[in-house]
């Protein structure tokens, strides 16, 4: 597994290295990884705008490459999606769209590929919990 790195746009200030570290660990918590192909960074991108995606992370509002583990696929997901969302609709971290394992008809089938590859099941994902405990 790659260490931890920010898109080449991105400066190494302390705020965007916490947001890395925590970036980081939902990536590795949802079972995904960095593409094992380099991504060509896209030029002329700012804080605020870019058309491409994105090798390292980029920061919640750009899309980052990566590649999901459970179903195998490489996707480009912004990290804005994969937080938790808090305030009045809270709800927690989701799955990429097009998932195969994504949503509670499939607790029991992911609870299964996480055990498979070996990674611990997230805490807040209480379908995954609630499907291992009823097999």
């Amino acid at each position: 597994m790659t260490a931890p790195f920010l898109s080449s746009f991105l400066r190494p200030n302390p705020r965007n290295l916490e947001s890395l570290q925590a970036a980081w660990a939902r990536m590795l918590e949802l079972g995904y990884t960095t593409r094992a192909e380099p991504v060509d960074e896209p030029e002329g991108c700012t804080r605020t705008r870019c058309a491409g995606v994105h090798e390292g992370y980029p920061g919640s509002e750009h899309r980052w490459a990566l590649h999901c583990l459970l179903c195998s696929v490489d996707i480009e997901v912004f990290y804005s999606h994969m937080r938790e969302r808090k305030g009045k609709n809270p709800a927690p971290p989701r799955r990429h769209k097009g998932c195969k394992f994504s949503g509670p008809s499939r607790a029991q089938a992911r609870a299964a590929r996480y055990d498979e590859l070996g990674l611990a099941l997230p805490a807040w994902d209480a379908d995954a919990h609630a499907a291992r405990l009823a097999a």
